[in-house]
């Protein structure tokens, strides 16, 4: 868990949280670990973070389309639900990992995120940041196709009671406040 401001870097995204935030990088952490340990192919979202407001916490799952077109064709197409039901179940296995966290762990961070995760009075902010190649497109025109996966999104996750956003850095990239994410150059 690092408190901001931190940056983090997921494949060609960097994602910057200001003071207001504390992260942690939930797929490299002991309680995600220990959980793929004891439930072999349990999957974990990339992110969980709480905000100085102690009642919100958000799950965050980064995915990055812009190339390998043809292997990701299924999950790009918003019609099919592929990348929905994907998300869904790094969400319900990540919330498993980290109320079995607060429950065995000593770390006071884990410890509030388990509470919050299972309490209805902390509000819990699902996001998806998608990035898609915008083949010339502009915001406003590349909408639709984004809120196909968001419709599915929500359907998915419906069970957690959670606020559900797909973010990317074309269409919606201002919505959480204190953090930032931008697009770092492609290895040579």
């Amino acid at each position: 868990m690092s408190r901001g401001p931190v940056d983090f870097q997921e494949g060609r995204q960097r994602f910057s949280f200001d003071d207001r935030w504390q992260v942690a990088k939930y797929d490299q952490e002991s309680p995600s670990r220990t959980l793929q340990s004891a439930i072999p192919g349990s999957k974990a979202i990339d992110f969980c973070a709480r905000t100085s407001r102690p009642d919100a916490l958000f799950l965050i799952e980064v995915k990055d389309f812009r190339t390998h077109h043809g292997e990701n064709r299924e999950r790009v197409d918003g019609s099919t639900g592929a990348l929905a039901k994907e998300v869904a179940q790094k969400v319900r296995d990540s919330i498993a990992g980290i109320i079995g966290a607060a429950r065995t762990n000593s770390d006071p961070f884990w410890s509030r995120i388990g509470k919050g995760c299972a309490s209805p009075s902390v509000e819990l902010f699902i996001v998806l940041w998608m990035e898609v190649d915008s083949f010339g497109q502009t915001a406003q025109q590349m909408k639709p196709r984004l809120d196909a996966h968001l419709k599915k999104l929500k359907e998915q996750l419906r069970w957690s009671g959670a606020h559900v956003m797909l973010l990317n850095e074309q269409v919606w990239a201002n919505d959480i406040p204190g953090m930032q994410v931008r697009t770092v150059a492609r290895p040579q």
